[in-house]
C-alpha cells in the first residue's frame, strides 16, 4: 500500500514501505528526505499536496498520476 502525499504531472511524492520517494510511470525511486523537509520541496517544486493523504495500490496510484482531474 501507498500514501500520496502531493502530486504534479505524473509524479506524486508518497511513502511506500515506510520509505519515502517519488513515484512515477517509471516506478518508485526513494529519497534521502525528512518527510517535512520533503513537503517543503513539493511546495517549492508546485506539487499539490493530497489532503488527507491517500491510501492506493500501485495500478490505481499510476491511474490517479495519469488522471489530472482526479483529486
Amino acid at each position: 500500500m501507498i500514501t500520496v502525499l502531493a502530486r504534479k504531472d505524473g509524479a506524486a511524492l508518497v511513502i511506500r514501505d515506510q520509505a519515502l520517494g517519488i513515484f512515477t510511470g517509471k516506478g518508485f525511486t526513494p529519497v534521502d528526505f525528512k518527510p517535512e523537509l520533503a513537503m517543503k520541496l513539493a511546495a517549492r517544486l508546485n506539487y499539490t499536496p493530497v489532503v488527507p493523504p491517500l491510501r492506493m495500490d500501485e495500478p490505481e496510484l499510476a491511474r490517479f498520476l495519469a488522471s489530472p482531474d482526479w483529486v
